[in-house]
């Protein structure tokens, strides 16, 4: 779990360590929980607490980032206009494809619900 005492040792960190990278799995500004869908902060909000408490900026390599993207066009042999990207919301999903050249389809059971 996340907390005040870890984001102190991840401060510490970044700062005796400069040439240490930040680097986030995703941005998400919320995740839906529970069948009543509340919005609970993502980990898009802890990395936000990261970056502002050490003065740093971290690299995203997760959905929508095309470091990511570029990684499985490449281990896989696809083709970027052959691939479809399906996801649930649009900030990551849907971007992802479409900055990636990716036909994308958005389904609406997740994040996006219309």
């Amino acid at each position: 779990d996340f907390n005040y005492r870890k984001l102190c040792i991840a401060t510490v960190l970044l700062q005796r360590n400069p040439d240490a990278l930040l680097v986030a799995t995703n941005l998400d500004a919320f995740d839906l929980v529970g069948f009543d869908a509340r919005h609970l902060p993502g980990n898009g909000a802890l990395v936000s607490a990261v970056e502002m408490a050490s003065g740093r900026t971290a690299i995203n390599v997760g959905k929508p980032s095309s470091t990511l993207s570029e990684l499985i066009m490449d281990v896989y042999g696809l083709k970027a206009e052959e691939t479809l990207m399906v996801g649930d919301r649009l900030d990551t999903d849907i971007t992802f494809g479409n900055d990636s050249g990716m036909k994308s389809a958005l389904v609406l059971t997740g994040c996006a619900t219309s």
